[in-house]
């Protein structure tokens, strides 16, 4: 029996999985910079022993950035094992 031909080839795919984290991350930016005006009084910060005072919008933006960074160099590391595993 013959094996039917899948829909869609891999690089298909992986072309649409890039689009949809395209469309994701920029409704993220979006949001993101929605909640930052609108949320753009001053605030105290406290982290360890430091105390400033700073916008919430900075706050809220530069905790998305560093969630982002920690995620992607993360990614980047299990990427490297696995790629190292396969070998």
């Amino acid at each position: 029996m013959a094996k039917a031909a899948p829909c869609f080839s891999r690089n298909q795919w992986h072309s649409w999985g890039m689009k949809i984290k395209l469309v994701f991350g920029l409704l993220l930016l979006i949001a993101t910079l929605l909640f930052c005006i609108q949320n753009s009084t001053v605030v105290d910060v406290k982290f360890l022993a430091w105390k400033f005072t700073t916008s919430l919008a900075l706050v809220i933006f530069a905790t998305l950035a560093a969630g982002l960074i920690a995620g992607w160099a993360i990614s980047g590391i299990l990427r490297l094992r696995q790629s190292g595993e396969k070998k």
